[in-house]
């Protein structure tokens, strides 16, 4: 029986560390890593589900399979805060009550287990977005992330999880990187689309996982007191107790600011588009300049607004790039968006940043595209234009900005009347409307790049990466601003010499020119 049972879940029986013996559901998690499939590879898998389902405890479990025996064990346990790490009952709390009448050592400076075996296993977390940097010359064999669905993107995850995660030529320990977590939070999209799968919310398409996902039930654990926990549980909001009671991945935790839903049926955009005479159109773009794939990254969104009020977001499209390849690429997509588009620039902070916005202004309006910014103060006329104002670049000047994004898209939502009536005095007033008749709210076109960007916007403020969120602000400050002036043809230059105007454009640049002089040319 114990030779089978070692089959299935090696090096924990009789483990002096793992103090009583694993639940069925944590067994088969600790031991998926034999496969064949994973030889030589970086296993991944996930438990988790309900609350109260022996998740901590199956990390713990994993850590100390193989620091029992292998003296080259090194591993390291992850929570998102050391608040978290270290609170009663968390996982640092858990492995000193496991560990210490053990004789294992305790290294509190510097929070590292050392067995007697000789194996390490350290308690760590990563707040910042650079923290996973820190481990830029580390390796390990294990990894175990406690939570996984605080981080809001799969970025720290990856790096130490994967790069960090290696072992010498001849090594017989496995390579791990383990996960535990419950429903919910900021990474709750990217998670359940690596493990768990299921139907996609945006696309109704669905969702193959990449990695093993073991689901743990609160009635698997006999060490809790199941009555009053659920009892506990029953008093929560209805998402957060079917995330906690029933582990339910597709109940979803209501976003802070945007929600899906707020934006309603998508539209197509065959089928929907405003004609050029009908609304004022803008690409607005929040600006970065690295290629790092930890780095924020440059964002764009085409919004139009109607000439009776109701705004539609076209296109998002996100990137990271230098400086010299970001400008092509936004000259790019002016031209798949046309003449008739506004190129709307956020004006960083600084001189450099009014560098930055001349210098994309010159080329773009060089090629007749129409540019707009964000005004530094000094340079406002109108107090309205305060809208655009950059303010300084902080989580809470995001969210002021967000703000009356935010209020728009649900106002619109209770005009429509698709939400139970609130009792506020514009609830129904656009119900049953075709499209061009409503008078407020934001729509969204149907498209590849839609579920990337539902996905930050109803994760913020709790996601590192705001771009998308960025954008949008921006150009709804801009539409709000001049968004009732209609659509004009882009004035370009009857003549134009090369040597006076354009002797920095490449020469394809002076073609399409070319093209536009004779396109705009009067009859």
């Amino acid at each position: 029986m114990e030779k089978a049972f070692e089959g299935v879940c090696p090096n924990v029986l009789k483990n002096p560390y793992i103090p009583h013996f694993p639940l069925p559901t944590q067994a088969i998690f600790l031991g998926m890593h034999q496969s064949e499939r994973w030889r030589g590879r970086v296993f991944r898998a996930l438990y988790g589900g309900a609350a109260g389902g022996g998740k901590s405890e199956a990390l713990l479990m994993g850590a100390a399979q193989y620091a029992w025996k292998y003296s080259e064990f090194a591993g390291i346990v992850f929570r998102r805060t050391y608040t978290d790490l270290a609170q009663p009952g968390a996982l640092m709390d858990r492995a000193l009550e496991w560990w210490l009448p053990r004789r294992v050592a305790w290294d509190g400076t510097n929070k590292i287990f050392r067995f007697p075996s000789g194996a390490k296993v350290a308690m760590a977390y990563l707040k910042g977005p650079n923290d996973h940097l820190r481990y830029q010359s580390a390796a390990y064999h294990y990894t175990a992330w406690d939570e996984l669905t605080q981080w809001g993107t799969p970025r720290q995850y990856e790096y130490v999880g994967l790069s960090r995660v290696r072992r010498l030529e001849g090594s017989t320990i496995p390579l791990r990187t383990l996960a535990a977590s419950n429903p919910g939070g900021p990474g709750h999209i990217w998670v359940m689309r690596m493990f768990v799968g299921g139907v996609d919310p945006v696309t109704g398409e669905e969702i193959k996982p990449e990695y093993p996902y073991v689901p743990a039930r609160i009635e698997d654990n006999p060490f809790l007191d199941k009555g009053a926990y659920i009892e506990s549980l029953s008093r929560l909001h209805p998402t957060v107790r079917d995330q906690l009671l029933k582990g339910d991945w597709h109940a979803r935790e209501p976003g802070d600011y945007f929600r899906s839903e707020w934006f309603g049926p998508l539209l197509d955009p065959e089928e929907n588009c405003f004609d050029d005479s009908e609304c004022v159109r803008v690409r607005w773009w929040d600006l970065a300049a690295s290629e790092r794939p930890d780095a924020k990254r440059t964002a764009g969104v085409l919004m139009a607004r109607h000439i009776n009020g109701v705004r539609v977001i076209e296109h998002a499209v996100a990137f990271r790039a230098t400086p010299g390849k970001r400008d092509d690429l936004i000259v790019k997509q002016a031209r798949i968006d046309g003449p008739n588009v506004y190129v709307g620039i956020e004006i960083e902070p600084g001189s450099g940043g009014l560098a930055q916005f001349y210098a994309l202004e010159k080329r773009l309006k060089g090629l007749g595209f129409k540019v707009v910014g964000a005004k530094p103060r000094e340079q406002l006329k109108d107090e309205r234009d305060a809208y655009l104002m950059r303010e300084p670049n902080t989580l809470a000047a995001k969210a002021a900005r967000a703000d009356p994004v935010a209020s728009c898209l649900e106002r619109g939502y209770q005009r429509r009347g698709e939400c139970p009536d609130t009792g506020s005095p514009w609830w129904g007033l656009d119900r049953g409307k075709a499209l061009r008749e409503q008078r407020d709210g934001i729509r969204l076109f149907y498209g590849p790049w839609v579920r990337d960007y539902l996905t930050e916007l109803e994760s913020f403020p709790d996601i590192d990466l705001c771009d998308y969120v960025d954008a949008t602000s921006g150009a709804w400050a801009w539409l709000e601003i001049h968004g009732k002036r209609l659509q004009k043809p882009p004035v370009v230059p009857k003549k134009q010499k090369v040597g006076k105007n354009q002797f920095d454009m490449h020469p394809e640049e002076r073609e399409e020119l070319k093209k536009r002089e004779r396109l705009y040319k009067p009859l």
